[in-house]
């Protein structure tokens, strides 16, 4: 048998290599394009993902403890923190000053001309130091800012800071009528002050000492937090 013609080895419908080349090239991009059009997606994602972690990150903390927080206030009562109220009252002015008892003889309230406005409640004790009077006031004053402006126009001086800046104490060396050189404590950031009355500035001093008790600002308002 003799080989086939040459010619007869050539079949029209099949495709030539050229063809068979650019559907090879086409292929390979479009699978290139497969894989940028994923890896794009991807990193798009990975990108929305860390804005929302930092955001997230630097956002400011919820503020749930300093409002909604339920604590102990001064009067015993069960409330959010922020519903708790400055201590009022002479029953007030005996949390705030430990040393001061409502039931105490050697105390009694300071009356004041009736008023439409607020007034301090004030009460004057009467104690013994070293064999020498000395006075005692206790005063729930009606605002912070006015206390402290009326004690600085009194005292014209800049006050002393004792226990860490928690209170300011205003000194005068000035003798009044009865004899007596005072001083005033304040809280610096609660309105209760405490002067203190005695025949010599050392005794004055001393009694701030030794018969006035401060609760610590932190316990004011609030007993247990």
């Amino acid at each position: 048998m003799s080989d086939p013609d040459p010619m007869s080895r050539f079949d029209p419908e099949a495709p030539d290599a050229d063809d068979l080349d650019e559907r090879h090239v086409a292929f390979r991009t479009l699978k290139r394009v497969r894989v940028l059009l994923v890896l794009g997606t991807l990193l798009v994602g990975l990108l929305v993902a860390a804005g929302i972690g930092a955001s997230k990150l630097w956002a400011d903390p919820p503020e749930r403890d300093a409002v909604s927080r339920t604590v102990t206030c001064w009067n015993g009562t069960e409330a959010p923190l922020d519903e708790c109220t400055e201590p009022e009252g002479g029953r007030g002015l005996q949390w705030v000053f430990p040393s001061f008892r409502l039931d105490d003889s050697r105390c009694a309230e300071i009356e004041r001309p009736a008023r439409t406005e607020k007034r301090p409640v004030e009460f004057t004790c009467d104690r013994t130091l070293d064999q020498r009077r000395v006075v005692l006031v206790y005063t729930a004053r009606t605002s912070l800012d006015q206390g402290l402006a009326f004690l600085r126009r009194t005292y014209d001086a800049t006050p002393d800071e004792e226990a860490d800046g928690e209170r300011l104490v205003f000194r005068s060396p000035v003798v009044d009528d009865d004899g007596f050189v005072e001083l005033t404590a304040a809280y610096a950031e609660h309105p209760f002050t405490v002067t203190v009355r005695a025949p010599t500035e050392e005794l004055r001093d001393t009694a701030l000492d030794e018969l006035v008790r401060f609760r610590p600002a932190d316990q004011v308002v609030v007993r247990s937090r």
